[in-house]
């Protein structure tokens, strides 16, 4: 009866103690959870390894082999369980696809309760929660990690006549100023057409899209709970020049003589844009560059052989686009004229005048100093009275409407 009663006792002191090893060994009452992660922020797809410190009531580490069990609110943690050694369990956090505050929390037995406290968000900083136990941390993931966001925009200014491309450029910062990659911005604007509304930023931070448009233009870019990033686009007015020309008193081209002075007047136009370069091409392989046309640039030139010449002012503005203003030359050839005068009989004298080009009048003076008469004709006669050396002059109206001057000196017995 004795050994049937020690043979009991045995099998159930086995059992419990098998029991008490499946059992896992947890952290005693009143002991503390404190934990906390490699990085507190972390991209959409990233991770970072989280740790575990758990302490009892008396300040040493808990047993070697302690379960200490993790959990998260977002993404996920590997592995779920831990045991400790010196009083520290790890494991890993993985962020999913999705942003936002993942709180990853890690408890043993009774140890690591704790909740968290919620304070509400305004209009510039939005709503933040607050672990109130050791034992819980927040880990921001992707745009759940932005603090802030900035725009720019390339180029700045656009012309009001076409449509331009605007390179458009937000970058995503974290805490303590680091760059988010994998973030999603989302871009509106007041008018022109996005290239895609959406971006993901890459490993510098930054989301690019493109923006077509012709006018001054608002743009918006939003990341996360940060404030929205805005910049502007200015539209202005392309560019414009104007070229007017001058020969002595005329102001006009149509009659310039060769090798005699033509002066062109250059400037900016009424309404323009910025000038970046001017060229001013005169129509006979020659040209000039005129800077910026900041004032009125005045530009003499010859031409040195005859022809119609088209002289051409161009300029480019700070983004790129030309305009242009012409002015027309007509460059005359060398006007010549000569007079020759014999007697042909008593003191009758026959004047000829050669004109380059024709003529179509003459205008003859033979005594004095104003004219005697006016012909068609460049051969004419006059019979002087009285003898003596007779100074033949002759004015011709060319046929492109110049005058030329000639004269010669006869004898008349």
């Amino acid at each position: 009866m004795l050994t049937r009663l020690t043979l009991s006792l045995g099998i159930l002191a086995m059992l419990v103690a098998v029991s008490c090893d499946r059992m896992p060994l947890t952290a005693p009452t009143n002991s503390t959870v404190t934990i906390d992660a490699a990085s507190r922020v972390v991209e959409t797809g990233g991770s970072t390894s989280v740790t575990a410190t758990v302490i009892e009531s008396g300040g040493t580490p808990v047993q070697n082999g302690t379960v200490v069990r993790f959990t998260t609110t977002l993404g996920r943690v590997e592995p779920v369980e831990a045991q400790t050694r010196n009083g520290i369990a790890s494991t890993v956090f993985f962020a999913g696809n999705d942003s936002g505050m993942a709180e990853v929390r890690a408890t043993s037995g009774g140890a690591g309760g704790g909740t968290t406290t919620t304070t509400p968000g305004t209009d510039t900083n939005p709503p933040t929660t607050t672990p109130s136990s050791s034992n819980v941390v927040q880990i921001a993931v992707g745009a759940g990690a932005v603090t802030r966001v900035t725009l720019r925009a390339n180029p700045s200014t656009v012309s009001r006549s076409k449509n331009t491309p605007v390179a458009v450029v937000a970058t995503v910062v974290g805490a303590n100023g680091r760059l988010l990659s994998g973030v999603p911005v989302s871009f509106s604007a007041n008018r022109g057409i996005f290239s895609t509304n959406s971006a993901v930023t890459d490993a510098q931070g930054e989301a690019r899209v493109t923006l077509t448009t012709n006018d001054t233009t608002t743009v918006t870019a939003i990341a996360g709970s940060a404030e929205a990033a805005t910049v502007e686009i200015t539209g202005q007015d392309g560019p414009s020049v104007q070229l007017s020309c001058a020969v002595g008193a005329a102001t006009n081209c149509a009659n310039a003589n060769q090798g005699q002075s033509v002066v062109f007047t250059a400037q900016r136009g009424g309404t323009t844009s910025a000038i970046a370069s001017a060229t001013l091409d005169f129509g006979d392989g020659s040209s000039q560059a005129l800077g910026s046309l900041a004032s009125p640039s005045t530009v003499p030139h010859v031409y040195n052989s005859a022809g119609t010449f088209t002289a051409v002012l161009t300029a480019t503005d700070v983004n790129g686009e030309t305009a242009s203003d012409t002015e027309i030359v007509q460059v005359l050839a060398a006007a010549t004229a000569s007079v020759s005068a014999t007697v042909t009989s008593g003191r009758t004298v026959q004047a000829t005048a050669t004109t380059s080009p024709a003529a179509t009048q003459y205008a003859w003076t033979f005594e004095g100093t104003t004219t005697n008469f006016t012909t068609s004709s460049g051969t004419t006669t006059f019979t002087y009275a009285t003898s003596g050396t007779k100074t033949v002059s002759v004015t011709a109206t060319l046929v492109d409407g110049r005058t030329v001057l000639a004269s010669t000196q006869v004898v008349v017995p």
